[in-house]
C-alpha cells in the first residue's frame, strides 16, 4: 500500500501539467480562429472597398457598361464561392460587400433576398457573374 502511494505522487504533478498545456492549446486554437474570421471579415472587407474605390459615382449599376456594374460584376466573379456559402445562410461579409457595391442600404434585406432566390444566383455554374449582379440588381430591394 505505501509503494503504491508513492508511486501515484509523482503522477499528478504530471497529469496537471498535461491538463495545463491541453488548456493553453486549446485557447490558442479558439485565439486562432477567431483571428483568422476576423481577417477574412477584413479581406473581405478590403475586397469590396477595392473595387468601390476604383468604380466612377454613377449611382445607377442597371446598364451593363457602367463602371460600377463591371466592378460588382468583378466581385461577384471573383468571391462566387464565398457569395454562394453565404447566400445560403444568409449573411456574410462578402455580401456586405456587395451590397455596398450595388449601393444596396439595407444589406441584410439583401442577404436574406439572396438566401430565398439562391437557386436561382448560385445552382447553376454556368450562370454568368454579370448576370447573378443582374438579377440581384432588379430584384433585390
Amino acid at each position: 500500500m505505501l509503494n503504491s502511494t508513492i508511486n501515484s505522487r509523482p503522477r499528478l504533478p504530471v497529469v496537471i501539467g498535461v491538463m495545463t498545456a491541453l488548456s493553453m492549446l486549446a485557447g490558442c486554437t479558439a485565439l486562432s480562429s477567431t483571428t483568422r474570421r476576423a481577417g477574412q471579415a477584413s479581406v473581405a472587407t478590403l475586397k469590396g472597398v477595392a473595387h468601390l474605390s476604383r468604380a466612377t459615382s454613377n449611382a445607377s449599376v442597371t446598364q451593363p457598361d457602367v463602371p460600377r456594374y463591371t466592378d460588382a460584376s468583378a466581385f461577384v466573379r471573383s468571391q462566387r464561392q464565398q457569395l454562394a456559402r453565404q447566400a445560403a445562410v444568409g449573411g456574410g461579409e462578402d455580401i456586405d460587400a456587395l451590397a455596398i457595391l450595388l449601393n444596396k442600404p439595407d444589406n441584410r434585406a439583401l442577404a436574406r433576398w439572396m438566401q430565398s432566390h439562391y437557386h436561382s444566383l448560385f445552382s447553376d455554374r454556368s450562370v454568368s457573374a454579370s448576370t447573378i449582379v443582374a438579377r440581384i440588381d432588379a430584384q433585390a430591394g
